[in-house]
């Protein structure tokens, strides 16, 4: 089910996930190790786990046309019915599912480039991006956040 975004993801962390999902793509397990980051920076499979739930989050509400200059009525309704979505229930399981694996995960990289590797299937599903079709996007949502700081 849909729950508040989280707050949690700082502008370093989009940044770093993004880094980490290019790494992906391109197979770079040098790039994944820079990126696992010290002793006090989240293990690497949590934050692209929480980058997944993010970003398919924001994937489901443009594709249910939530939009921030709706009526709370209007949200109300959007957000009901993409809850009762069949594909929307997945992609809350697969979130879920990335969320538990990368808490048993750890700092262990294979399962963080897996889990990195789900989410960039689950983008996949929505917008139909390849490998260098991902990588623009990635690159976009960089931008993204570049440009909020």
């Amino acid at each position: 089910m849909l729950r508040a975004m989280d707050a949690e993801l700082t502008n370093d962390d989009h940044l770093r996930a993004l880094a980490a999902l290019e790494a992906v793509v391109q197979n770079n397990d040098g790039a994944l190790a820079v990126l696992a980051g010290g002793a006090c920076e989240r293990p690497l499979a949590a934050l692209l786990a929480a980058y997944g739930k993010h970003t398919l989050e924001r994937i489901l509400l443009a594709a249910f046309g939530v939009e921030a200059t709706m009526t709370r009525e209007e949200t109300g309704q959007r957000v009901t019915q993409l809850n009762g979505d069949p594909m929307a229930r997945i992609v809350f399981l697969l979130t879920d599912s990335l969320h538990h694996q990368a808490v048993l995960a750890g700092g262990d990289l294979v399962t963080a480039k897996r889990i990195g590797g789900s989410i960039l299937h689950a983008i996949h599903a929505f917008t139909d991006a390849e490998d260098e079709d991902a990588l623009t996007l990635l690159r976009a949502l960089r931008n993204e956040v570049l440009q909020a700081d």
